[in-house]
This record gives C-alpha cells, structure tokens and sequence, in this order.
C-alpha cells in the first residue's frame, strides 16, 4: 500500500509521542486528542498506516471487525480519528 501524507504524519505523531515516554493505552489515548492529525481518516489512510491492502480494511469493515466508521455516501467510508485510535488499543494493548 502507498504511503499517503496522513498516514506520515500519524507515524511522526506516533514517535513523537513516544518520545515523550508514552506507551500502551497512553500512547493511543494521545494519538486520538492530537489535534496535529486530521479529525478524520480515509479508508486508503488506515491502510497505509497498517501497511495492509485497501482490501483488508474493507473485509474488516464488511465482518464488523473493524473500528466503527461513517458511510459518507455509498463509495466513501470515514473513520473518526478517536474512534480509530482506540480500536488501535483495544488490538494491540494487553491489559496487565
């Protein structure tokens, strides 16, 4: 998948993030009130900041396994950057 502008600039919000000491729950909770992002993401964003094909992320969407998103018309699909941030988390932070 191609690397787009909003999908390099949730990875320098990431480590810029992490640089502050954050990790886990508090890295993605900073993520989702950063307002550097965009309020916003494409289906073709989430994909590029997976690094998985477009396809996947619309199979996710198609089994309900995938963050909750908004249909913006029968062909565009939008995820909420809180929404998406902390699917993030509740996928890859294990509760101790």
């Amino acid at each position: 998948m191609a690397e787009t502008q909003t999908a390099t600039t949730f990875n320098e919000r990431m480590a810029h993030w992490t640089r502050q000491g954050l990790s886990g729950s508090a890295l993605f909770e900073a993520l989702a009130t950063d307002d550097n992002l965009p309020a916003f993401f494409e289906d073709k964003d989430i994909a590029a900041i997976e690094r998985v094909k477009l396809n996947a992320i619309k199979q996710r969407r198609y089994r309900n396994t995938g963050p909750s998103f908004i249909r913006m018309s029968w062909k565009s699909v939008k995820y909420s950057r809180p929404d998406y941030c902390r699917s993030l988390a509740a996928r890859f932070v294990k509760a101790a």
